[in-house]
């Protein structure tokens, strides 16, 4: 650095410092004004308020001297003068007392006559000589009690009120706030009754008048109902009449035995654990009141009417061709319906087979919400690998998939001893599943006769058709003599593709009849081993060509000897057919 560079550096530090300076002084004298400001406005705020403060109460006194002189004016000299008067009258009463007895012992000195004479005149001469104070209290009574009549006469009047009285058949019954309560009273006792034979009647129209009555007196419309039903004389019984969603069903005269009537009915669906609820699933009500006779029943009779069956068993019988979502259709339920009523329905659909569609119901029916635990398998899940080195239509398990277990606490609902739904509240893994793994073909081979593949053996058999895996004919003896192969078919499995079931090079074809076979393939695989594929639609391939595991070789058909498109397939061994199954399982 030169000395010019070092000494224009020492002035700019020096322009800094005097900036500085002079900042740091305006903000002291802006500090030092703004606080003299908010003293100055503090101290006049505090001064207003003391002068402010000292002129209302200067104000106010005046004021509160009127007031002070106006209430005794009005009030307080009034106390003081009849406080005086109350005093020096209770002062003249009290010196009564001796003159009062001085006289009567006067007048026992005269005569015992002129004695009990002073007596009955004492109190007379004494309300003359208090006279104006009696006049006085008499005065200051007499609008209290005026006051006093006045609030009892409201009160009593307030707990008076219209109604109409109500005679039924001759008789008074009550009173009642309109005819509205009287028409509900009649159809609570139209209710009450089974009237089969028409036997009790009720009267729709009474004799009602107007009546001032207390409000205590008006009856509501069961206490009407019962009064109507007291009415009928000794047809009417007190019992506990059943409803069930507010229609009657009978009455028994005991409420204990009804009572257990019922809980006897839950307790058939009961299991006795401590974690269920049973409930029934109608409303019921049971109703404490008087009941024809009539109407009244046997425990046993209403045990067996509430027991009896309100439905019947309904089946349906599979035909050829049903489905399960066919059958749910065509009955007109649920797939979760079916399976509650018919356990291991989705395994169970042939024809001739019939399904519950309806379980007998009973008429009064019960709903118990459980909680339970159990073990319940976890379905392992299978992912699938694509090999680029295997055609289409090889499949291989890489990893054999193994089912997990959890433990579930669920809420079950069942209705009339059937499953109706179930809530999962929780669940615990105990064992995690294994996932399947399955290495399928990707390598896409051409299905012209001109393709060929590498005709190499592995030893492990494949699944010759992939579309269909359904064994329509299995191997050995059937209807018409041993069957030597197993027969492959299924819907709409007509034209799908045919595969080597290993590497290998055909060493036959045929078109036509072909004995029987019609278009058949034969593929030998080396080590004595052949498979045979026939009744085909097409063939792919031509004699000695190498073919691969899984390469499409033909068409699934029906000819020759067929009764329907279907894979006949043949394992050979030195010219011996075998069972294929145990091979391509």
């Amino acid at each position: 650095m030169t000395r010019n560079d070092s000494s224009a550096t020492d002035k700019h530090l020096k322009s800094k410092a005097v900036l500085q300076n002079v900042v740091r002084r305006y903000i002291v004298i802006a500090y030092h004004a703004a606080y003299n400001l908010c003293y100055i406005i503090g101290a006049q705020t505090i001064r207003l308020a003391r002068r402010t403060g000292k002129r209302v109460v200067g104000g106010l006194v005046p004021v509160g001297r009127f007031l002070l002189r106006a209430v005794d004016y009005i009030l307080i000299r009034h106390i003081r003068s009849l406080a005086g008067r109350i005093a020096a009258e209770a002062v003249r009463f009290a010196r009564g007392f001796p003159i009062a007895g001085s006289r009567v012992r006067e007048s026992f000195s005269q005569s015992v006559f002129c004695g009990i004479k002073t007596v009955f005149a004492i109190p007379y001469l004494a309300a003359r000589r208090h006279s104006r104070t009696l006049a006085t209290m008499v005065n200051l009574a007499a609008p209290a009690a005026a006051v006093f009549a006045l609030v009892l006469t409201v009160q009593y009047w307030s707990g008076m009120t219209f109604a109409l009285a109500v005679e039924y058949d001759g008789r008074t019954l009550g009173y009642i706030s309109d005819e509205a309560v009287y028409d509900h009273a009649v159809n609570m006792v139209t209710d009450r009754v089974i009237n089969t034979d028409n036997s009790f009647e009720v009267k729709r129209i009474p004799k009602l008048t107007i009546a001032v009555v207390s409000k205590s007196e008006i009856m509501d419309e069961s206490t009407v109902c019962d009064k109507i039903l007291e009415s009928s004389g000794d047809s009417i019984a007190e019992a506990s009449g059943l409803y069930i969603d507010g229609m009657f069903e009978g009455a028994i005269q005991s409420r204990s035995e009804l009572d257990s009537l019922l809980d006897s009915i839950l307790n058939i669906y009961r299991n006795g654990s401590s974690n269920e609820r049973a409930e029934f699933v109608q409303d019921v009500e049971v109703v404490d009141g008087l009941y024809p006779i009539s109407s009244i029943t046997s425990t046993e009779n209403m045990y067996a009417h509430l027991t009896s069956q309100s439905m019947v068993d309904k089946y349906y019988t599979i035909v050829k061709g049903d489905s399960p979502l066919l059958i749910a259709a065509k009955t007109d339920m649920s797939l979760a319906e079916l399976r509650a009523l018919n356990p291991g329905f989705d395994n169970n659909i042939f024809p001739d087979v019939r399904v519950m569609i309806q379980k007998a119901q009973p008429y009064l029916r019960v709903k118990i919400v459980r909680t339970v635990s159990y073990e319940e398998a976890i379905k392992f899940t299978t992912k699938t690998v694509q090999d680029q080195k295997q055609y289409v239509g090889y499949s291989a398990v890489r990893v054999s998939g193994v089912d997990g277990q959890q433990k579930v606490t669920a809420e079950i609902t069942l209705i009339d001893g059937i499953e109706n739904s179930r809530k999962i509240l929780k669940t615990k893994v105990l064992k995690k599943p294994v996932e399947k793994v399955v290495v399928v073909g990707a390598k896409k081979v051409n299905n012209s006769i001109s393709a060929s593949g590498d005709g190499i053996s592995t030893g492990k058999f494949i699944w010759p058709l992939p579309s269909c895996r359904t064994i329509s004919s299995p191997f050995g003896y059937r209807w018409n003599g041993f069957h030597p192969a197993i027969d492959i078919s299924g819907n709409g499995v007509y034209g799908k593709p045919v595969v080597a079931a290993d590497g290998g090079r055909v060493v036959e074809t045929n078109y036509g009849w072909g004995g029987g076979f019609g278009n058949y393939i034969i593929v030998d695989h080396g080590g004595g081993y052949r498979t045979l594929y026939a009744h085909l639609s097409a063939i792919n391939v031509k004699l000695g060509q190498a073919v691969s595991k899984g390469q499409t070789i033909g068409r699934v058909g029906s000819s020759g000897n067929s009764t329907g498109p279907h894979l006949h397939f043949e394992i050979r061994i030195n010219g011996r057919s075998v069972n294929p199954e145990p091979y391509v399982r």
